[in-house]
Parts: structure tokens; C-alpha cells; sequence
């Protein structure tokens, strides 16, 4: 979704100097650090998952699941709100949302060998893809961009309740394939249009000159947006090979 942290933002009073004023670098470094915190967290977190899945015991993924959710989803919210904390709190939602996506990685990977690299390698693509959209100019009009990413969101929420609505009654519709490739793709077009929309606060944020310390909240922005259209690309490819298993 999109980020409403940057809503909050606001230059401080003290004289800003070239040595505090956030800059296009900084904003890259701190967001690899939280991918990189997310990695070792996915890695870490997978690796005891499977030592359970070795013993029989399923109890971790119950958990694990459920906690990194909550936590996790907590943890931006708060950092959404108060942008000066999102340093604090996006090592938390790194580390929740890592160990989420590593045991979901696992499952995919256990499933589909290779499923994986080819999520990370698309996500990767996405990015450069979306980062050569927004550098080449098309979206001129940013206020607009951002009331669309906005509807968009508030939409792609409409249609995942009404799906789950909808298939308490008629189950049959709601788990047919058309219509779950439907609703993923168009979720994970909202991912790319949040990541645009993170492109276009972060050069709102340097072009305006706030200081560094807001740096880390840009780069939670894009921690959430890259991590959320990475679970996505993973469950499309889920999908697209358990159909194409299915066929053979």
C-alpha cells in the first residue's frame, strides 16, 4: 500500500547543511539495509522451519506466521505514523517480514524447486522497471499519480473483502482459477503502483531538502513495497506451476 508516512513529513527548524540533508545515496544504503536485515531474517528463521519440518513439528510455521503478522503489521503502522521511529521500527517489520517470507519461501521452494530465485530475480526486474518509468518522465503529474495509488488501494481492499465475502457463499467462483490470477495480478500491479509512488516521495523528500534522519522512513517505504511484490511474484508463480503441473 501506499505509504502514509511521508504524508507527515515536514522539514525541521534547525539550519540544514549539506552533511544532514537526506540525499538519493542515503536513501539507497538504508534500504538495503533493511532488505539485507530481511534476508539473514528470511534465512534464519527458514533454516529452523526446516529443522522442525524435519521432526514433524509444524508448531513454529503456526506460530511464526502468526506472530511475525502481528507484530509486523504493528510495527508499520506505528512507523507510518511517526516517521522519526521508522528506524526502530523498520528493523522490526524487517525481521518479522523476513521470517514470514522465509517460511513461505521454504513451503514454495519445497513444492517448486528453483520458485524462489525466479521470485527474486522478477522482483529485481520490477524494480529497474519501475524506477526506468519514473526516471524517464511519464508521470508527470505527481498529485495525481498519488490520488490514483490511493483509489487503487482503497479498490484492490474492496475486491479481496468482497472475494472473501463472496466465497463463504459460492466457494466454487471464488476458488476458480481465472478468478484467483485476477485478483493477485491486480494486487500485484497495486505493488508496482506503490513502489512508483515511494520513487516519487523519495525525490520529493531529497528535492525539498529534509534531513538525513528521514532518510530511514523513504527507505521503509520501499522495504514494504519490494518485500510486498516479492510475496506476490512468489504466489503468482505458485499458482502458474501448479496449473502447469496439473496439465501434465
Amino acid at each position: 500500500m501506499v505509504n502514509p508516512m511521508f504524508n507527515d513529513l515536514r522539514k525541521d527548524e534547525e539550519v540544514l547543511t549539506k552533511e544532514n540533508i537526506a540525499t538519493y545515496r542515503g536513501i539507497t544504503i538504508k534500504t538495503l539495509i533493511f532488505l539485507a536485515i530481511s534476508i539473514i531474517s528470511a534465512i534464519v528463521f527458514g533454516a529452523l522451519l526446516w529443522n522442525q519440518m524435519r521432526n514433524g513439528q509444524l508448531q513454529l510455521l503456526i506460530v511464526g506466521t502468526t506472530v511475525f503478522g502481528i507484530v509486523g503489521f504493528i510495527s508499520a503502522i506505528i512507523g507510518r505514523s511517526r516517521p522519526r521511529s521508522s528506524f526502530s521500527t523498520g528493523v522490526i517489520y524487517a525481521v518479522c517480514e523476513g521470517g514470514f517470507l522465509g517460511m513461505i519461501s521454504l513451503i514454495g521452494e519445497m513444492f517448486y524447486p528453483g520458485i524462489v530465485l525466479m521470485a527474486a530475480i522478477s522482483t529485481v526486474v520490477v524494480f529497474f522497471v519501475m524506477l526506468a518509468i519514473f526516471a524517464s518522465g511519464v508521470i508527470r503529474n505527481k498529485s495525481k499519480f498519488m490520488s490514483f495509488a490511493i483509489s487503487l488501494g482503497s479498490s484492490v481492499i474492496i475486491l479481496i473483502l468482497a472475494t472473501m465475502l463472496l466465497g463463504l457463499f459460492m466457494p466454487a467462483i471464488t476458488n476458480s482459477l481465472p478468478v484467483i490470477i485476477l485478483v493477485e495480478s491486480l494486487v500485484t500491479i497495486y505493488g508496482c503502483v506503490c513502489l512508483l509512488a515511494n520513487f516519487i516521495e523519495a525525490n520529493a523528500l531529497v528535492q525539498s531538502g529534509f534531513t538525513k534522519e528521514y532518510e530511514w522512513s523513504c527507505a521503509f517505504g520501499l522495504m514494504i513495497s519490494i518485500l510486498y511484490i516479492y510475496l506476490q511474484i512468489l504466489r503468482i508463480l505458485m499458482i502458474i506451476l501448479e496449473l502447469a503441473g496439473k496439465n501434465n
